[in-house]
């Protein structure tokens, strides 16, 4: 499913910045995830967390009030402008607009966030480096690690968002394991080709594409759409497995350390129903 036509990315000799976004849930993390691949990857030289306030001392801080949206509109382009419904779906406690905004604030970080690298590493909050990784190849190819979940809506909306370019490129590979190299020259290439589509703005047709009955779920995947985009565009880049997994408790770290773990990711979830037994 690779294009017959593989392009050829100018990517500059540049070192890889680290964008965090973080919310309070996961606090209990935070300073696990900056130490980690501070420690692990001689490639980072600065590291920003993306919040709607400091969150710590220990990385740069960027407010997310910054960015070209906000929360309520990005709810209220998830609802095409139907302004009720946008502001019933900001108010419920457990939806997933906080889902959606968090992908538009990777996506977006190259763009927003002055002087940040043209290589810049978007990581989760909760996912921890225990061990030595790297994430561009001699010729600053990105290297990315595979994950094996496989969500079918998150193809539904990649299809719909780049009128069918996008598609899973791998049956035994999944975009999801919980960081992703985004290098600009690739995202500039990925939002020219949606918005000449859609003829709005990334963010929006991001968006819009989004299927009604799946905003109370997951109904997107910002690691699936550019994981599968950039390996189907250039063989500049390279799928390199690391060893990781996913884990309920912080205290299981120094194990999966010894065991020789690239990292762990300590969704908060997992860490609530723990905490429960």
């Amino acid at each position: 499913m690779r294009h017959n036509s593989l392009k050829t990315y100018i990517f500059p000799d540049d070192p890889v910045d680290v964008v965090i976004p973080c919310i309070d849930k996961d606090l209990e993390t935070l300073e696990l995830c900056i130490a980690g691949i501070r420690n692990n990857c001689p490639q980072i030289r600065e590291v920003i967390v993306v919040s709607s306030e400091r969150l710590t001392e220990n990385a740069a801080w960027f407010d997310e009030r910054r960015y070209p949206f906000s929360k309520y509109e990005v709810a209220l382009s998830l609802f095409n402008g139907e302004d009720e419904n946008a502001e019933k779906y900001l108010s419920l406690p457990n939806s997933r607009l906080g889902w959606y905004y968090q992908q538009l604030l990777k996506f977006y970080a190259p763009f927003v966030i002055p002087n940040l690298s043209s290589n810049a590493l978007m990581l989760d909050s909760d996912t921890i480096f225990l061990n030595p990784v790297a994430f561009l190849n001699s010729s600053q190819g990105g290297l990315y690690n595979p994950g094996f979940e496989y969500h079918p809506p998150y193809f539904v909306h990649a299809a719909k968002l780049t009128n069918n370019k996008i598609k899973r490129l791998y049956k035994m590979y999944s975009g999801i394991s919980h960081h992703m190299l985004f290098q600009r020259a690739v995202l500039e290439d990925l939002f020219k080709q949606v918005e000449s589509f859609h003829h709005q703005e990334f963010w929006r047709a991001f968006c819009s594409c989004v299927n009604r009955e799946e905003l109370s779920q997951m109904g997107a995947s910002e690691y699936e759409i550019y994981f599968n985009f950039v390996l189907s565009q250039t063989d500049q880049v390279a799928i390199r497995p690391m060893q990781w997994r996913d884990i309920s408790d912080i205290r299981e770290l120094p194990l999966c350390k010894e065991l020789g773990l690239h990292y762990v990711s300590c969704h908060h979830w997992k860490r609530a129903e723990a905490k429960k037994h």
